[in-house]
């Protein structure tokens, strides 16, 4: 597996561009960032074609960037976990107004409703579902590759905020330890933001995981 990472956006959102192999020439992108520009001049400058966007949840950060590869790729498949699919379409949800700025994208093709097994431009990955952070926060997990695509849910020495609407700390907690957590150690963690870690330093380290209850 091949995964480019590209910091996007004034939120420094980490959009990860992945594909089976390095000589491929069709990608899955997750999460297009705040400003997709820089991506469409990696993508255009390589040669890559986006077949798919997965996002890993509706906050305008990650999701903004979607119908700048829509207009320059029409045939890429939005993706999205049927809980957040109308915060790709409605800028109060999305947090777009909160922003200073109105995102409504035209709905997902694709609506995730279930965990288990995906086929995603000839990857293998399991989705997990991860409320907390939204309703509809999603991981990729490849268990060949020995890592994980997870959003807002955890963060190097971090978890997701859970102070915006719908958002819930218990929830999340126990969707990191019951989803995440459960994971070989050795996993590699690609967050939204921040760097990559491991779930075995986010057992050993992270403060917010480490305080019982769960």
């Amino acid at each position: 597996m091949k995964i480019d990472t590209l910091v996007l956006g004034d939120f420094q959102t980490n959009c990860y561009c992945v594909r089976p192999e390095e000589h491929s020439d069709r990608c899955l992108i997750i999460d297009p960032g705040l400003d997709a520009a820089p991506l469409v001049q990696f993508l255009e400058e390589t040669g890559l074609e986006p077949e798919m966007i997965v996002l890993t949840h509706g906050h305008v950060d990650h999701v903004a960037g979607v119908e700048m590869l829509r207009r320059r790729w029409p045939s890429v498949r939005v993706a999205i976990h049927r809980d957040d699919a109308e915060m790709l379409t409605d800028p109060h949800r999305n947090l777009s107004m909160l922003a200073g700025t109105r995102v409504a994208a035209r709905p997902p093709e694709i609506i995730f409703d279930k965990e288990g097994p995906l086929e995603l431009v000839q990857m293998t990955f399991h989705l997990l579902h991860t409320p907390g952070h939204t309703p509809g926060g999603i991981c990729l997990y490849s268990e060949s590759e020995g890592l994980a695509f997870v959003g807002d849910a955890l963060f190097a020495g971090s978890i997701g905020r859970t102070d915006f609407e719908n958002g819930s700390y218990e929830q999340l907690i126990k969707s990191i330890h019951t989803k995440l957590l459960t994971l070989p150690e050795q996993t590699r963690i690609y967050p939204g933001h921040g760097p990559i870690t491991t779930i075995r330093n986010e057992k050993r380290f992270n403060p917010f995981l480490n305080r019982g209850g769960f």
